[in-house]
């Protein structure tokens, strides 16, 4: 692949980065702004110029379809040789058993069903909990290399609400492991815990997987946990061959272990490292980038992202008088986009699941087909769908009945085809294990685009949004309780629901929509305290109106508020929205009339974190005339 082949069509950030000879060096990439094509450009650009050798190439990503992407795009670059590239488990599952096998042990066995086991030691100790909640528990814990005893500590101080306390964590924990070896069978947590053991302790396998391993890549590096990081500095072993690719503003898995500081400490993390940044967000039009940014400020970050799109249609603003009539409301509006964009080309996005009902019964009812995509990182597909499906069967024969089943049906699709013809070819290995383990070991589906069904609006979470795009977005039920959600307590909880307000505005590339409520469940709702500011982005489009007369300049009384506007100003220069989405004008009256007396009052009358109260304090408390607290 020639060089200038690589860089084709990139604007001067996209072609730095991937030409840039640094290393260790991470890219900090807006939404939009071509993340996975620096990605891969880069990844091509060393392997042909000579820079890597393919085979000791490894591309960690954090969702089965991210790392089949990156494999097409490869291949739609003529790299044909094979480039490691998979999920951190599935590494770590292929690792280990590349591992076992050497050493003529078995390799290690997926349980085919944690939660199964999660619900008989509950029933064992007589506790009345939720298997799904308690396993969030541990996960949560071991992605924090939090130990048992310490449990109950790191939860306080994270303010996490948790099931368990923490006796039960210690006791809970000891026995589904026990239960797990009783089984012969691990999770896939297990495996991340494992490798990093084997790592540690066994030189031998160390020495292997580095020499295997000499050129690293990491896609998403904002969701990295302390788990996943420590296995890849465990690989890196401090060599300077490493890539980080991800954003900051869309880190939104705290609440499943991840640290955003990850990325945003890389520097101390990582020294030496180089980081590169791109701004230009190709997806977006600047009425959305606009609308993006003004949500950040409720996590107090200055956006400087910009627009590489012509000027669009202004953020529709929409709202019910119920959740009902939200969504007849939106239902609606989702039929007009569909005839101006597609089906296809339209989402409706809502923060929790349990909203997603009532909208895909209103879309129906007009005759539209949809598609949910719900829940956690990598969002269910048909595909993941159809695996799952195939999971849950443990016993081999009744899941070679469903393979059967599936081909002789009239109304199979390519992807059930395909995902039966996968369980065929795991029974007739005689692999230990259950399928879904079988299915990250041996990549079966990395060219077949996992794409929703043709003619259907998308319903998603938030949460499950993250990766997708579309032409139009409805974001729906922007009201406090839901944006941000009404479990997020401490400083950092709310600066990932405002991360998350962000991503969910940035899936739009045309147009965008944003729905809220005026009562849901019998009871009165507040509008969400980012909505102003994003609204008050929109207003960046209106016309300004010419300035009065000279002669009416000169008369005018002095402005009391100037110099906190001239402030105002700059903040939103530097963040790249309009003034008023920093704060409104009657914001700064209170300020100028009452001052605030320390950085907690400045934040709560700003509506932002701690931390950018911070930034502002020394400016506003001079402006205001007031001692700046220490």
């Amino acid at each position: 692949m020639e060089t200038d082949r690589a860089v084709r069509g990139l604007d001067p950030q996209q072609r730095a980065a991937v030409l840039s000879p640094a290393a260790p060096l991470a890219i900090v990439a807006s939404a939009g702004s071509g993340k996975t094509t620096v990605l891969t450009r880069r990844m091509a650009r060393r392997i042909s110029d000579g820079s890597a050798d393919a085979q000791h190439v490894l591309a960690l990503t954090f969702t089965r379809e991210a790392a089949g992407e990156l494999r097409r795009r490869l291949r739609r670059l003529e790299i044909h040789e094979h480039v490691e590239t998979g999920t951190f488990h599935a590494v770590a599952l292929r690792l280990l058993s590349d591992r076992a096998l050497a050493a003529g042990r078995p390799a290690p066995v997926l349980a085919p069903d944690r939660g199964r086991l999660m619900r008989e030691v509950l029933t064992e100790t007589r506790r009345r909990l939720e298997a799904p909640a308690v396993l969030a528990d541990l996960d949560w814990a071991r992605a924090r290399l939090v130990e048992p005893a310490r449990f109950a500590d790191a939860s306080r101080k994270a303010r996490r609400r948790s099931v368990l306390d923490a006796d039960s964590f210690v006791d809970l924990s000891q026995r589904y492991a026990a239960l797990k070896r009783k089984r012969g069978v691990v999770d896939f947590d297990d495996l991340l815990v494992d490798l990093l053991a084997s790592l540690q302790r066994d030189a031998t396998f160390a020495d292997v997987v580095r020499w295997r391993f000499r050129h690293l890549f990491v896609d998403e590096a904002q969701d990295l946990n302390p788990l996943q990081f420590a296995v890849l500095e465990q690989i890196r072993a401090g060599r300077a061959d490493i890539c980080l690719v991800g954003d900051h503003r869309q880190a939104i898995y705290g609440w499943n272990g991840a640290e955003p500081a990850m990325l945003l400490e890389v520097e101390q993390r990582i020294p030496g490292i180089t980081v590169l940044a791109l701004t230009g967000n190709h997806r977006c039009t600047p009425q959305i980038v606009r609308a993006g940014a003004a949500a950040l400020v409720g996590a107090g970050i200055v956006d400087d992202t910009e627009s590489r799109r012509a000027s669009g249609r202004a953020v529709a603003f929409i709202s019910g008088v119920d959740e009902d009539d939200e969504a007849a409301v939106v239902a609606k509006r989702v039929r007009t986009l569909t005839r101006r964009y597609g089906a296809r080309q339209v989402g409706v996005l809502a923060r929790t699941n349990d909203q997603l009902v009532a909208l895909e019964r209103a879309v129906r009812a007009l005759g539209l087909s949809t598609e949910i995509a719900t829940g956690r990182p990598g969002a269910r597909s048909a595909l993941d769908r159809t695996i799952a499906e195939a999971a849950r069967i443990s016993d081999r024969e009744a899941l070679v009945a469903w393979a059967e089943g599936v081909w002789t049906s009239d109304t199979t699709d390519e992807v059930r085809r395909r995902v039966a013809e996968a369980v065929d070819r795991f029974v007739s290995s005689g692999k230990l294990g259950g399928f879904r383990g079988w299915v990250e070991a041996c990549q079966p589906f990395e060219d077949l685009d996992d794409e929703p069904e043709d003619g259907s609006v998308m319903l998603a979470t938030f949460h499950a949004a993250k990766g997708r795009e579309w032409s139009a977005v409805v974001v729906t039920g922007v009201e406090a309780g839901l944006v941000p959600h009404s479990s997020s307590t401490s400083e950092a909880q709310r600066a990932e629901e405002a991360r998350l307000l962000y991503v969910a505005l940035t899936r739009a590339g045309e147009e965008l929509v944003i729905s809220a409520s005026t009562s849901r469940r019998g009871s009165p709702t507040k509008e969400s305290p980012w909505l102003s500011a994003v609204r008050a982005s929109a207003l960046a489009d209106e016309p300004v109106a010419a300035p009065p007369p000279a002669i009416v300049q000169r008369a005018r009384v002095l402005d009391p508020l100037a110099d906190l506007r001239v402030w105002r100003a700059g903040v939103a220069r530097a963040a790249g929205v309009a003034d008023r989405a920093v704060c409104s004008d009657q914001i700064l009256q209170s300020l100028h009339r009452d001052p605030p007396t320390d950085t907690t009052q400045l934040a709560a009358r700003l509506g932002v974190g701690i931390s950018a109260a911070e930034r502002f304090a020394p400016k506003v408390f001079s402006l205001l005339a007031v001692p700046s607290p220490a």
